[in-house]
C-alpha cells in the first residue's frame, strides 16, 4: 500500500510538471506572435499553474506520508468507501 500512495503522488507531480511545462511553452510561443495583453495573460496563467503545481505536489506528498503513518485508518476509509459503493449499487438495483 505504501508504494501505491508514493506512485499516486509521483504521477500527480509528473502530470502537474507536464502541465506547467506545456503552459510555459504556450506562453513563450504566444509572446512572439500575439499582443502584449495575451502574452501577459499567458504568463499569468503559467505562474498560476506553477503555484498550483507546487501546492498540489506538497499536498500529495503530505497525504502519502499520512497514509504511510496511519495504514489502519486508510484501510478503514477504503472499507467505508467500498461499503458506500455497495449500498449505492444495491439501492440502484432496487429501483
Amino acid at each position: 500500500m505504501r508504494n501505491s500512495f508514493k506512485n499516486i503522488a509521483d504521477n500527480l507531480e509528473e502530470t502537474l510538471d507536464n502541465l506547467a511545462r506545456s503552459l510555459r511553452t504556450a506562453a513563450e510561443s504566444l509572446s512572439g506572435d500575439a499582443g502584449d495583453a495575451v502574452s501577459k495573460a499567458a504568463a499569468d496563467v503559467t505562474r498560476a499553474s506553477e503555484s498550483v503545481r507546487k501546492y498540489a505536489t506538497a499536498t500529495a506528498r503530505k497525504a502519502a506520508h499520512e497514509a504511510q503513518e496511519h495504514p489502519l485508518a486508510v484501510a478503514a476509509i477504503i472499507a467505508a468507501a467500498a461499503g458506500l459503493v455497495a449500498i449505492i449499487i444495491a439501492a440502484t438495483r432496487q429501483k
